[in-house]
């Protein structure tokens, strides 16, 4: 199988598309907004021509232990076999969760980390089918809600708008109950900002930062600019001298010189440390600066944030997400990890992009939000925000079409 890209300006556009090129039983992927499109991958059957191809660019062949066997072999499955060359004997998360924490502790030579980044791909793709297979279920119980229907037509627009947006289906079903009983748009959208905005919890980082603080993500997230962002801030109070970065790394990269510069360029100290003891020592011989931000890497976020909080217990840990990641990466960090987030921090949000994903976890699990930055530029200040701002953005130009 291989998967192609799809955009339109809108899910039924882009679903139409998917029909006309690859027929009805076409498998969708994911589901995101890009660039003010919709960004739709499909998993469709290769040609022998190119499955040819795909078999010369596999990964190293790796046993995958038999934990649960199945006569018949699911999309996560048939992943698996195509990429890893493995034997698909795995079809429920608790055997991938075990199988995920047994190649976490197996792969640690720097060579395997090709594997390792290509096995959390693959994993994040499985769970994406999941949860888009979720919302379908949800969203065929939306359709036939009867409350729904007896709603009247500009709040149908509405909850149609909303949906159309990627306000994920559970969300959608409880501002549906909500606005159930309202007969006016402009009332609607206040209840839900209200509600919404007063549901997520806020805590402020930025006017007292000081000590250690850790900021992880994953790759994509802008960990290395958010870490700079926030010293180059800090810098006007406590000064530049009484900030120091380290870049906590298992191997240094090529990003790694960058953030030397834009070390210089803000007049704060950088660091870098690859072990728990290096880390240790760096810190130790800092002459005591006010504010130590650690930013991680991507890659085995869970574990690496793990062993810096086992050096220093008392470190805030904030998890720093794309404000467009999907509900699938949203659940990911937030819910299926064993830390303690102290906060969530979010990164380009701009103005076209609407996290509902984030503020659908956020909800559920009371995590507290924390700041943002609205794009990606050293010269883009972090800035603070709570449930009500994070509310009003995603509400904000709704591009409502009320006949």
């Amino acid at each position: 199988m291989e998967l192609q890209r799809i955009l339109a300006k809108d899910t039924r556009e882009a679903m139409a598309k998917v029909h006309a090129l690859y027929g009805n039983d076409a498998l969708v992927v994911s589901n995101k907004k890009a660039n003010k499109q919709t960004e739709i991958i499909v998993a469709i059957e290769m040609a022998d021509d190119a499955q040819k191809m795909l078999n010369n660019l596999h990964m190293p062949k790796t046993q995958v232990p038999a934990i649960a066997k199945s006569s018949t072999s699911n999309f996560g499955e048939i992943i698996e076999s195509k990429i890893f060359k493995t034997v698909p004997t795995m079809n429920d998360d608790i055997a991938t969760s075990s199988c995920e924490k047994s190649n976490a502790e197996a792969i640690t030579a720097p060579q395997d980390r090709d594997y390792l980044k290509a096995r959390e791909l693959v994993d994040l793709v499985k769970k994406e089918l999941s949860a888009m297979r979720r919302e379908l279920k949800i969203s065929q119980q939306i359709d036939a809600d009867s409350a729904l229907k007896k709603m009247p037509p500009e709040l149908g627009v509405l909850i149609t708008t909303l949906n159309n947006t990627g306000m994920p289906a559970p969300l959608s079903i409880m501002v549906s109950n909500l606005i159930a009983k309202e007969v006016e748009i402009d009332s609607a959208i206040n209840l839900i900002s209200a509600s919404l905005g007063s549901a997520i919890n806020h805590v402020s980082v930025l006017e007292d930062m000081q000590g250690v603080h850790v900021i992880a993500g994953r790759s994509g997230s802008e960990n290395t600019l958010m870490a700079l962002r926030l010293a180059k801030q800090k810098a006007f109070d406590y000064g530049g001298q009484n900030i120091a970065i380290i870049t906590y790394n298992h191997r240094q990269t090529g990003s790694w010189s960058q953030t030397q510069i834009l070390g210089l360029q803000s007049g704060v100290e950088t660091y870098h440390a690859s072990t728990p003891k290096m880390l240790e020592y760096v810190i130790a011989g800092l002459e005591g600066p006010k504010l130590t931000i650690i930013e991680t890497a991507g890659i085995n976020l869970e574990h690496q944030v793990q062993e810096v909080c086992a050096s220093f217990p008392d470190a805030k840990k904030h998890l720093l997400l794309s404000a467009d990641a999907s509900e699938v990466s949203v659940n990911r960090y937030l819910q299926r990890t064993g830390i303690d987030w102290d906060s969530v921090m979010l990164s380009q949000l701009e103005q076209d992009i609407r996290p509902w994903p984030v503020i659908n976890t956020l909800v559920a699990t009371g995590m507290a939000i924390s700041l943002a930055a609205s794009d990606s530029s050293l010269s883009s200040e972090a800035f603070p925000i709570n449930g009500a701002y994070l509310t009003g953005h995603c509400l904000s130009n709704l591009p409502l079409n009320v006949v």
